[in-house]
């Protein structure tokens, strides 16, 4: 009897076996979580979409806002759920007008913003529960288009991601895209390189935007191990689930803005010389780090994310510019009612005529004006450049309109105060944002472009971009 059980079992087992042997890329492909998926779908179109506060205030005739940029009746909803999740917050930043708007109003799908909302509502969605609300409906949403492509039998966990890229442009360029790269063949046959070339190639596809876009989604995902084997390094299974980089020893210590001393430096799907490389960052170009260990830094650059060797890379100090005056003495009352224009021109005087140190050893005691007057004539250096210039970040193929950094239509302060904070390393831009900042077509942003910027809008330049 035992002989029989035996043997019963020992045929179970070796036909699971054949099973295994002959599904095993299937398994495989399920072994990357819809967690790991979502998550990293996410990132693939947050970075290409913008970031919490970004607001597109007339995006084809209705306000687009936030990570994703929800759109319309979307970008009510959210506006609403922040706005409700803490209602004294949300007036205070909104104004009481357009609060109750948003709290009450039915549709959004003709709704475009002024700059003036544009700017309430960027503020709102970058408080700490508009971030959080986001998270979680961006989380919500990507899940939803992965669930959209496993309902066409899609199971490669890369493919999955690149649909959910897809998806996000629209539900029906998905369809049609998936569809072609199906050809006469079965969806769950689609190749991630296949998918990808089919893509490049679809007639939604004139800008050059979304080519880089989409080359970005697909070397994101080859990085992770999940592409097919034509498109991987060393010829990989794209069934084969990579070892998650090790950054436990990793810390937020080190986050900040940082620039490449390297003539160029390689962007590596992992903290390690051997990981394969994502990217390449040119000399004294900016990069965003978001954590280190003092010998690697997970480093954000042009819309790619990776890791980069920490001995190339320089910490941009938010220090303060060398000190503008000496210590003003204030004793004398007759010091403050001097004009700018004179006490610089103090200076000049006191630097030509020396005999004006003689005068004051004359004066009687009461009155030591003169030797005050020496001490402030520490003129005021002109302002001192406090960010480094950008380099090689702007492609005139995406522009929209030159000087149009929130890519409203129009030209307006705001846009050079965006261009500032990013150079100061406190936004992110997008491609296109990157672009429109390029007001002199050098491909390099400094802030030589955001004075040009205001000099076209006080008319002393006539059109943008210069020569």
């Amino acid at each position: 009897m035992r002989k029989k059980i035996l043997a019963v079992v020992l045929s179970c087992l070796t036909f699971l076996a054949l099973i295994l042997s002959v599904s095993g890329s299937s398994m495989r492909a399920s072994a990357v979580t819809m967690d790991e998926m979502t998550r990293t779908a996410v990132q693939i179109i947050t970075r290409s979409e913008g970031t919490y506060g970004t607001i597109n205030a007339n995006d084809n005739g209705a306000v687009s806002v936030g990570m994703l940029q929800w759109h319309a009746d979307r970008a009510h909803q959210l506006m609403r759920t922040v706005a409700s999740a803490d209602p004294a917050t949300a007036k205070s930043i909104l104004g009481s007008s357009f609060y109750n708007e948003v709290i009450s109003t039915s549709s959004w799908n003709t709704r475009t913003f002024t700059q003036t909302e544009a700017n309430a509502a960027s503020s709102l969605l970058s408080t700490s529960i508009g971030q959080s609300t986001q998270d979680d409906l961006a989380y919500q949403d990507v899940q939803g288009y992965i669930n959209s492509g496993k309902k066409y039998g899609l199971t490669n966990a890369g493919v999955l991601v690149y649909y959910a890229e897809l998806y996000n442009r629209g539900s029906g360029v998905a369809a049609r895209i998936l569809s072609a790269a199906k050809g006469s063949g079965a969806y769950g046959n689609i190749t991630l390189s296949t998918l990808h070339n089919t893509a490049l190639s679809d007639r939604g596809n004139s800008s050059g935007y979304y080519t880089k876009r989409l080359n970005n989604a697909y070397n994101t995902i080859v990085s992770l191990g999940w592409g097919d084997a034509a498109a991987s390094e060393g010829g990989s299974s794209n069934n084969t689930q990579p070892a998650q980089p090790d950054t436990s020893d990793f810390s937020e210590s080190y986050a900040g803005t940082y620039t490449v001393t390297a003539s160029s430096l390689n962007m590596r799907s992992a903290p390690s010389t051997s990981a394969s490389k994502v990217g390449k960052i040119p000399n004294g170009a900016t990069v965003t780090v978001t954590s280190g260990n003092g010998s690697w830094a997970a480093v954000s650059y042009n819309g790619t994310s990776g890791y980069c060797s920490m001995d190339y890379l320089k910490a941009v100090n938010a220090a303060p510019a060398e000190t503008t005056t000496a210590p003003v003495v204030t004793t004398a009352p007759e010091t403050t009612t001097e004009t700018t224009a004179a006490a610089t021109e103090a200076v000049t005087t006191a630097a030509s005529a020396p005999e004006t140190t003689t005068v004051s050893e004359t004066t009687e005691a009461p009155v030591t004006t003169t030797e005050t007057t020496t001490v402030t004539t520490v003129t005021t250096p002109a302002p001192v450049q406090t960010t480094i210039p950008v380099e090689g970040v702007s492609d005139p193929q995406y522009v929209s309109v030159y000087g149009d950094l929130n890519c409203d239509g129009e030209i307006t302060a705001v846009d050079a105060v965006l261009l500032q904070k990013y150079l100061n390393g406190s936004i992110y831009l997008n491609v296109t944002q990157l672009a429109n900042a390029d007001c002199q077509r050098d491909n390099i942003l400094n802030t030589t472009d955001v004075i040009v910027i205001l000099q076209y809008l006080i008319n002393n330049i006539p059109a943008l971009p210069v020569a």
